[in-house]
């Protein structure tokens, strides 16, 4: 099923049956600030899904989309210098690795101790996980190693076929994937 939102001013009908999928654990492929995602409710067993769906190697871990601060604070661990910069950068086009919580699952981070989160500076995006009520899995809608599409004309059918609902909002404001960062050591991972 393809739904076509305004990203700027979804309708609330339209969250809400998203939000819905997203906590029934279906997989989804949405817009966000960068790039169009593929994702689904971290604590879904389609999270091993998505691997497959990407040709991904399970020994590459995932990152994950959060509606705002405070959720993402239940969720990892972050001192107070990390807290800063992630206020001060909330809305540029970051992924921040940082500590995870437990109640990560292991298979997104593939066991390690660090996760990469992004809170999307797409209001769409925020909303859904907002409604949802439990943070997302979010990596490009792509086959690993291929170009991620910031336009929904862009996703391959390959990708397309194998999800259960589709967002089309257009084209992606960025137009690139994010920047990521560790937090801890500063270190930029992608430009």
């Amino acid at each position: 099923m393809i739904l076509r939102i305004n990203p700027d001013n979804p309708e609330k009908d339209l969250v809400t049956f998203v939000s819905n999928e997203i906590r029934n654990g279906k997989v989804i492929i949405y817009p966000t600030d960068t790039v169009y995602g593929l994702g689904c409710s971290i604590y879904s067993e389609n999270v091993r899904r998505i691997f497959d769906i990407k040709k991904r190697d399970l020994k590459n871990p995932l990152s994950i989309a959060f509606s705002d601060l405070d959720m993402l604070k239940k969720y990892v661990i972050l001192n107070k210098e990390e807290e800063r910069f992630i206020r001060e950068n909330i809305n540029d086009p970051y992924t921040f690795v940082v500590r995870k919580r437990h109640n990560i699952p292991d298979i997104i981070t593939a066991g390690r101790e660090k996760v990469g989160v992004r809170i999307p500076n797409l209001r769409l995006t925020r909303e859904v996980i907002r409604h949802a009520k439990v943070p997302i899995i979010t990596t490009s809608a792509n086959i690993s190693g291929e170009k991620a599409p910031s336009d929904f004309k862009e996703i391959d059918d390959r990708i397309k076929r194998k999800v259960d609902l589709l967002i089309d909002s257009g084209r992606c404001k960025i137009g690139t994937p994010s920047r990521v960062i560790d937090l801890e050591t500063m270190e930029i991972l992608r430009y």
